[in-house]
């Protein structure tokens, strides 16, 4: 019994060093994002001007500091004005004043003993929506459907817990319910959310379209499902979210859907969308494709769209041309995305 459980001692401890080597690391990080967009019809915040124009939508810079086990990162956004002439949507968060283009993403402590735990306390990306777990860079499509853009959080102050057991990845918090960082932070309410997320064939990620051809798992059909929910103060009080995502890929072709519901005392909100893409020329060019449809006050909206995504020679250096046509609006943007990531 005693060598047997000397055994099973040698291989669990051989198991958590290799999770302890291939825990997550979070590099230097500079993102420069420019769009020269033509002449369009806005109808909500965040869509670009009316007319046809030039500028710098976002530069994102930060950098982490790890010790041991302990990883300290901290990230800095400056944002240029939407049509409505604000910088930020109304349910983003980290910013130090409302009427202010800067705001912080990250700025957490974090505590990693292996990439199967990680621990966290600061401002942090909120473990909700497939969608909000990609970075602004890495978009297929310039921007976030609707629905996302309209009811899921991307960053706020708390804590929480996540890693990844190989085919299960989970994260959850607590996080202040407010949009800004002031004194008052913890004083309007606060909300839960977890993220849950499978998969049962092979590994796929958040943007398994940028899995290298290299990749042994390339030529199999890979799937990840996903289960996210929130529920406290978010732009009100007693809000409840849920939402389903699948992600699936075979060779080049990645298709990833995501389903979202939200309950509030003054009405319900729901949406959903499909993305199909192609990458082609060796990973270098991405096709994409979204249909979303999103429903409130007893309205149904539609929109589609179109993008493709080259990634020039220079790692740093990505071009993107997306097109879409939403129920009120027409977006028509070109994206020059510089980052170091």
């Amino acid at each position: 019994m005693s060598a047997a459980l000397g055994a099973f001692a040698l291989v669990a401890a051989v198991l958590a060093d290799d999770v302890r080597r291939e825990r997550a690391s979070y590099p230097l990080t500079l993102l420069v994002q420019a769009d020269a967009y033509a002449e369009s019809t806005p109808a909500a915040p965040g869509d670009p001007p009316p007319t046809a124009g030039v500028q710098v939508r976002r530069v994102r810079a930060g950098e982490d500091v790890t010790v041991r086990d302990f990883r300290l990162r901290v990230v800095l956004e400056g944002r240029s004005r939407d049509a409505y002439r604000q910088y930020f949507l109304p349910i983003e968060g980290g910013r130090f004043r409302s009427d202010r283009p800067m705001r912080l993403t990250d700025a957490f402590l974090s505590w990693a003993p292996s990439g199967a735990f990680h621990a966290d306390v600061g401002a942090m990306r909120v473990p909700f929506s497939l969608s909000r777990q990609i970075d602004e860079a890495w978009l297929r499509l310039p921007e976030r459907p609707p629905i996302v853009n309209a009811i899921a959080p991307d960053f706020r102050a708390g804590a929480g817990v996540g890693g990844d057991l190989g085919a299960l990845l989970y994260g959850a918090g607590v996080f202040a319910s407010s949009r800004l960082l002031d004194r008052d932070l913890f004083a309007r309410g606060a909300f839960a959310a977890a993220r849950l997320v499978a998969e049962p064939i092979g590994p796929v990620g958040t943007m398994p379209w940028r899995r290298p051809a290299s990749d042994s798992w390339t030529g199999w059909f890979r799937l990840a499902v996903g289960a996210s929910i929130l529920y406290g103060t978010l732009l009100e009080a007693r809000t409840l979210g849920a939402g389903v995502d699948v992600s699936a890929q075979w060779r080049r072709v990645v298709t990833t859907g995501e389903y979202i519901f939200q309950h509030t005392p003054a009405g319900d909100r729901q949406g959903a969308y499909v993305e199909p893409g192609l990458s082609v020329f060796t990973g270098r060019l991405d096709v994409s494709a979204r249909a979303a449809w999103d429903r409130a006050a007893g309205a149904n909206g539609w929109s589609g769209g179109l993008a493709l995504t080259l990634y020039t020679r220079v790692p740093a250096l990505r071009v993107q041309a997306g097109i879409e046509q939403r129920r009120d609006s027409y977006l028509a943007i070109l994206r020059l995305t510089a980052s170091i990531d």
